[in-house]
């Protein structure tokens, strides 16, 4: 809750005023995700490869961009890994340079263990804990 008073204060700077309204998960869920009533919303979005919403003019934010929506396509079509990164590369640019949301941060993603654990992801390339690979040191 703490980003929406940054950002209010931030935009006071400027002479932008804005009237913080907090809502709950549910409340978010109705009236922005599904009625797309908001004029600005702080929200995380920790989906790895979640790019592909940006190519469904219907989702929340309503991004309508037909030459994103054909990359989309195209990179689903691909399987060369060169050039799915290229592609993705170009997707984002596009996202940023068209100013569709405001990326604030990335979330972290801490871990405690014990010093004889091995095998946990160093970094966290998916929202679920894979602890497949995970076993105690001899």
């Amino acid at each position: 809750r703490r980003g929406g008073e940054i950002i209010a204060a931030q935009l006071a700077q400027v002479g932008i005023k804005a009237e913080i309204i907090n809502v709950e998960w549910a409340q978010w869920l109705e009236t922005v995700f599904r009625g797309k009533s908001f004029g600005l919303t702080v929200i995380s979005h920790t989906e790895p490869m979640d790019i592909g919403i940006y190519a469904r003019p219907e989702y929340y934010f309503q991004y309508d961009n037909a030459e994103f929506q054909e990359l989309m396509t195209t990179l689903n079509a691909t399987t060369d890994p060169d050039q799915r990164m290229a592609m993705l590369k170009q997707a984002q640019e596009t996202i940023s340079n068209d100013y569709v949301n405001g990326y604030l941060f990335q979330l972290a993603a801490l871990s405690v263990a014990k010093a004889e654990l091995q095998g946990l992801w160093a970094n966290a390339p998916t929202q679920a804990t894979d602890l497949t690979a995970v076993s105690w040191a001899e």
